[in-house]
């Protein structure tokens, strides 16, 4: 078995972690030692059950001593399982267990049974089977309602302005399109690849090649802070999202079978803040289609998430209550515009804040006159249909916006119960059919 490689939203292996688990030992060796593996399957099996119980003072206490503020506080632990079973359901056990040991790291592998399928975890445990690491650990799987015979892929390569760099990105076309629509995808702040992924979802994947299935084609790309290395001064929102969207828009006309008078920007997240002004610069698109776009200021809905994650549950994040504490200060400086260009504030830098100080992204779609579509799942954490949908079915009126909720999804339009909780997005789940279908007949109804 591979020893932990994967991305985890709770910690990454840290030299504390590795040298308190196995004398400076490297957690990531590739040989692994001729050694019975029972106990250790058998200890984390205990550990599983004990989070199902809810005994997550117990489960703590299972960590090394070194890890439990740091990975294994009590908020932590309950809002993993809060995410497993969120997606998954209730919990009706545990279907195997597999292990190795290598440098005097187990690593165990379990894959647990609840009622709507079955997920893995991931933990690294020393030889006294105390733990000093877990990661989800599924697999992608796509999603029913693609067609993959009816579709084709093409990898692109968009040029940024100023050609210091290149992003990879993928054409995704139904099979033999003839003057189909076309979708261009805006991400979401940060460095966010073009599939919009974590350990095993795909947000973008899903909605492109869904789209395929049904007439559409699409361009997505990775986002500019995941392939360039942008000075901290130049975050503002033409750099980190309109720019290359711009780029996206003009490939993507000029692609063989598109019709060039059909393209709408779908943006999710900061994208579909930024969409009204990519819009606006473009000046030909046929829609906008916001996915969980916020219409409040963006600094607000950042704060309110992480406020979420500090809450939800019992037990309190004590870190993240910490960070909701120095962002709420941070707010209050964006607000008075008390900070600098190349410092990080709420999480961006000044240069980011600077940009949105001169766009108010709302005014700005209502000046558009262009259809749009508004989507949002209410177990979203950080836009809401009170803050921010209900806004912008007030504020656009010609034409009056399109709007969806649904109840069950996050903020990845994907289904799951109870409160949203980061865990939740690394665990497998597909976008829900139901965007799929809503977006693609509000396009094809354009």
């Amino acid at each position: 078995m591979a020893s932990f490689q994967r991305r985890t939203v709770l910690t990454a292996v840290s030299t504390a972690t590795v040298s308190a688990l196995a004398g400076c030992t490297d957690l990531l060796a590739d040989e692994s030692d001729d050694e019975d593996t029972s106990a250790a399957e058998d200890a984390a099996v205990t550990f599983v059950e004990t989070l199902a119980d809810g005994e997550f003072e117990d489960a703590r206490e299972e960590f090394i001593p070194e890890m439990r503020d740091d990975i294994a506080t009590l908020g932590q632990l309950e809002q993993a399982w809060m995410g497993y079973t969120a997606i998954g359901g209730e919990f009706e056990g545990v279907e195997s267990t597999t292990a190795d040991k290598q440098d005097g790291v187990y690593n165990v592998r379990i894959t647990m049974s609840f009622e709507r399928g079955s997920h893995d975890l991931l933990f690294a445990m020393n030889d006294e089977y105390e733990y000093g690491e877990y990661a989800p650990a599924d697999e992608y799987e796509r999603p029913a309602y693609v067609d993959a015979a009816a579709i084709t892929d093409e990898e692109i390569t968009l040029e940024t302005d100023d050609d210091e760099c290149e992003l990879p990105g993928l054409v995704t076309m139904p099979e033999d399109a003839d003057d189909v629509p076309g979708v261009v995808f805006v991400h979401d702040a940060g460095q966010v690849s073009m599939d919009s992924d974590t350990t095993a979802t795909k947000l973008f994947a899903d909605l492109s090649e869904g789209l395929a299935s049904q007439e559409i084609a699409t361009i997505r790309y990775d986002s500019r802070l995941a392939e360039c290395d942008v000075d901290p001064d130049d975050h503002g929102i033409d750099t980190v999202a309109v720019d290359d969207a711009l780029t996206a828009i003009d490939e993507l006309r000029d692609t063989d079978g598109v019709d060039e008078d059909e393209i709408v920007v779908v943006g999710h997240g900061f994208g579909g803040l930024a969409a009204p002004r990519i819009a606006d610069e473009d000046g030909d698109l046929a829609g906008i289609v916001g996915l969980a776009a916020p219409a409040r200021p963006f600094y607000e809905v950042t704060l309110e998430q992480i406020e979420h994650q500090a809450t939800v549950g019992d037990h309190e994040w004590e870190a993240r209550m910490e960070q909701y504490e120095e962002w709420e200060e941070d707010v209050e400086r964006i607000e008075d515009g008390d900070y600098d260009a190349d410092e990080p504030v709420c999480g961006y830098y000044g240069s980011l804040w600077e940009s949105l100080e001169e766009y108010d992204h709302v005014e700005e779609a209502a000046s558009l006159e262009l259809p749009t579509y508004f989507l949002q799942g209410e177990r979203d954490t950080r836009a809401t249909v009170e803050g921010d949908l209900e806004r912008w079915e007030s504020e656009l009126e010609d034409p009056e916006p399109e709007t969806s909720v649904y109840d069950d999804l996050n903020r990845a339009f994907m289904p799951g119960d109870g409160p949203a909780t980061p865990m939740e997005y690394d665990l497998r789940n597909n976008v829900d059919e139901r965007v799929v279908d809503d977006v693609a007949a509000w396009i094809h109804d354009l």
